[in-house]
C-alpha cells in the first residue's frame, strides 16, 4: 500500500511539471502575446477560476474562517497575483521558454535569502547548483533580442524577489501549517489555497474593474499598466482564462500539493527542475497548430536550459541524500536497553497507544510524536523488546503523547474530558474571567437509528468541525462524551457568551451533507452556559450550571 501511495505521488509529479507546468505556461503566453489578453484580467480571471474549481473538489470544511483571515493569506495571494502579472508581463516580450528559464533566478536569490534573513546554511552543492543555474540565466540573456533589454531585466528581478518571498511566506503560512501538522486530508489543504487564491483574485479583480471604469468616465486619470473596460471585455480573455483556471492550474495546484506531500519537497523539487525543458517542448508543440512565437529559440538556449536543468537536479540530489541519511539515523532517537525493562515498556506503550487511537496509521503517529517514521517501525518490529527511546526524546515524545493523544478524543481530534478539565482547572487557578458553554444535540438518537453508527460518527465530525470555524481561536473545545461537547471561552462576558451561544445553535442547525445518503441529515442543539465567577467558582459547580442551563434550553426546545 505504501508503495503504491509513493507511485501515485511520483506519477502527479511528473504529471503536473511535464504536463500542467510547461502546457499553462505556453497557454499564458499565447494568450497575452496572440490573443491580445491583459496580464492583469487574465491573471484575475485564472485564480479566479481555478480557487473555485478547487472549492468544489474540497468542499466545506475547516479552516474556512481562519485562513480568510490570516495576514499570511492575504500576503501570499498578493504576492501570488503579482507573481504572475510579472510573469505574464515577461511573456509578452520573449518567449514562454525565455520567461521559464529566467524564472529559475530565483532559485539563487532563494538560497541567498535563507542564509541572509534566517541563517540557514548553504551547503557546496548548492554553491554548485546556483552557478550552474545563474550561468544558465546569464546566457539566456546574452542571446535575448528585445528592443528594451533593461525592462527585461528589471522584470526578471522583481519576478525572482517577488517568487523567493512568496515561497517564505508559503512556507510559514499558519493556516495551511496548521492543516499539516493536525494531518488533515488534501482536501482541507486544498482548501486553504483555494480560499487565498479566490479572496486575492477577487479584490485584485474589483479594484482593477474600479480603475478601468474611473479612467472611462474621467479621461484626464491615466493608470500605468492598469486594463481598459474594454480589457475587461475581451473575449478571449475570459474563454481562455478560466479554460486555463480550471483545466489547468487548479489541478496543477492540487498535484503540486498531493505529490509534496506524498514524496516529500524534494523529490518534487528534482522532478521540478525539467519546467524549463517541459515548457519548450509543449511550445514547439503548440507552434504546430498556433501562432506562437519562436523565433528566439537557439542552441543557446539549449544550453541553458541544459545548465538550469543541471543546477536544480544537484540542489535537489543533495536535499535528497541529506534527507535520506537523517532518516536513516533512527539510532539517534533509539538505544539498545535490554537491562532497563522500564524504558522499553514506556517507549513501546507511547507508540503502541497512539497507533491504535490512529487506528494503524504509522505515518500519522510519526508526526504526532515528532519523530521519523523509522523510528516507529523500529520499535513496532522490535520483538526482542531491547530497544527505547533516549531519555531526552522519551520526554518530547511523552510530552507530545500527553498533549496530543492521551487528552484527545480519538473520534474527533478535539480535547477529551480529561484534557479539559485540566485546561478548566488552569483558567480557575489564574482566576481569569471565562464562561462554559454546554452543548448537548438534540435529534441525533434518531440519526443513529436510521443511519447507524458509522454515520452517526461523521455527524459527530461534522459538529467538531463546525465548532472549530464558528468559535474563536483561542477557544478551548471538548467532546465531553457520546453527543456533548463543551467550549470554554476566555474573556467572555454574558453578552458575548449568548451571541456565541446563538452562532453554534445556527451552525450545528444546518443540514450535513453525508456521502451514500440522499436526504440531508438534520438536527440541532440546546446550549447552557455559566459565567465564572458569577455562576461558580469551582469546575464542579461551573459544569453543573452550564448543564442545568442546557436542560432548561432542551425542555424549552420541546415546547
Amino acid at each position: 500500500m505504501e508503495n503504491k501511495h509513493h507511485l501515485t505521488g511520483w506519477f502527479q509529479a511528473l504529471f503536473a511539471v511535464l504536463v500542467l507546468w510547461g502546457v499553462s505556461n505556453v497557454f499564458m503566453g499565447t494568450a497575452v502575446r496572440t490573443w491580445d489578453c491583459h496580464p492583469i484580467v487574465f491573471s484575475c480571471v485564472v485564480f479566479t477560476s481555478a480557487s473555485l474549481g478547487l472549492l468544489m473538489f474540497s468542499g466545506y470544511g475547516r479552516l474556512a474562517s481562519e485562513t480568510a483571515r490570516s495576514i499570511d493569506t492575504w500576503a501570499y495571494g498578493i504576492l501570488l497575483m503579482l507573481n504572475y502579472i510579472v510573469f505574464l508581463a515577461l511573456l509578452a516580450i520573449i518567449s514562454s521558454t525565455e520567461t521559464t528559464l529566467l524564472q529559475a533566478v530565483s532559485v539563487v536569490v532563494s538560497i541567498f535569502a535563507g542564509w541572509f534573513f534566517i541563517g540557514r546554511k548553504i551547503s557546496f552543492y548548492q554553491i554548485v547548483g546556483a552557478l550552474l543555474i545563474l550561468i544558465g540565466v546569464v546566457l539566456v540573456f546574452s542571446d535575448l533580442v528585445v528592443d528594451n533589454f533593461g525592462h527585461v531585466l528589471l522584470l526578471v528581478i522583481i519576478m525572482g524577489i517577488i517568487q523567493t518571498v512568496r515561497t517564505y511566506v508559503a512556507e510559514f503560512h499558519r493556516p495551511h501549517k496548521y492543516a499539516s501538522e493536525q494531518l488533515f486530508s488534501v482536501k482541507d489543504r486544498a482548501r486553504v489555497i483555494a480560499l487565498v487564491m479566490f479572496v486575492v483574485s477577487t479584490l485584485f479583480f474589483v479594484t482593477s474593474l474600479m480603475f478601468a471604469v474611473l479612467m472611462h468616465f474621467v479621461p484626464e486619470i491615466t493608470i500605468p499598466t492598469a486594463p481598459l473596460i474594454n480589457d475587461f471585455l475581451n473575449p478571449y480573455t475570459v474563454v481562455f482564462a478560466m479554460i486555463a483556471g480550471f483545466i489547468l492550474v487548479a489541478p496543477l495546484r492540487f498535484f503540486e500539493f498531493s505529490a509534496t506531500h506524498s514524496i516529500k519537497t524534494e523529490n518534487y523539487l528534482a522532478v521540478s527542475a525539467f519546467a524549463p525543458a517541459a515548457t519548450w517542448f509543449w511550445e514547439y508543440v503548440g507552434v504546430q497548430f498556433v501562432d506562437i512565437n519562436m523565433h528566439s529559440l537557439t542552441k543557446i538556449d539549449a544550453i541553458a536550459c541544459a545548465l538550469i536543468t543541471l543546477g536544480g537536479l544537484v540542489i535537489a540530489y543533495s536535499k535528497m541524500h541529506e534527507a535520506s541519511t537523517k532518516k536513516e539515523k533512527w539510532i539517534d532517537y533509539l538505544s539498545y536497553e535490554a537491562q532497563n525493562l522500564e524504558n522499553v515498556e514506556d517507549s513501546r506503550e507511547i507508540v503502541a497507544s497512539t497507533l491504535q487511537h490512529l487506528e494503524g496509521n504509522t505515518d500519522k503517529t510519526a508526526k504526532l510524536l515528532e519523530v521519523p517514521i523509522d523510528v516507529v517501525r523500529a520499535i513496532i518490529s522490535d520483538d526482542s523488546k531491547i530497544l527505547a527511546f533516549k531519555k531526552e526524546v522519551l520526554n518530547k515524545v511523552a510530552r507530545n503523547y500527553r498533549h496530543k493523544v492521551a487528552n484527545s478524543d480519538s473520534l474527533t481530534g478535539l480535547l477529551n474530558r480529561g484534557g479539559f478539565m485540566s485546561e478548566l482547572q488552569k483558567h480557575l487557578d489564574n482566576k481569569s474571567g471565562f464562561s462554559l458553554l454546554y452543548i448537548d444535540l438534540d435529534k441525533f438518537k434518531p440519526v443513529n437509528d436510521t443511519y447507524g453508527h458509522d454515520i452517526g460518527d461523521i455527524i459527530l465530525k461534522g459538529v467538531a468541525d463546525r465548532l472549530r470555524e464558528v468559535c474563536p481561536k483561542d477557544a478551548i473545545i471538548t467532546r465531553m462524551g457520546g453527543d456533548e461537547y463543551c467550549v470554554l471561552l476566555p474573556n467572555a462576558d454574558k453578552l458575548i457568551t449568548t451571541k456565541r451561544a446563538s452562532d453554534i445553535k445556527q451552525s450545528i442547525a444546518k443540514p450535513f451533507d453525508v456521502d451514500g445518503i440522499k436526504a440531508k441529515v438534520e438536527i440541532g442543539a440546546s446550549v447552557g452556559t455559566a459565567i465564572y465567577p458569577h455562576d461558580g467558582k469551582s469546575a464542579d459547580k461551573l459544569l453543573s450550571v452550564a448543564d442545568g442551563s442546557m436542560y432548561g434550553a432542551k425542555k424549552s426546545n420541546l415546547f
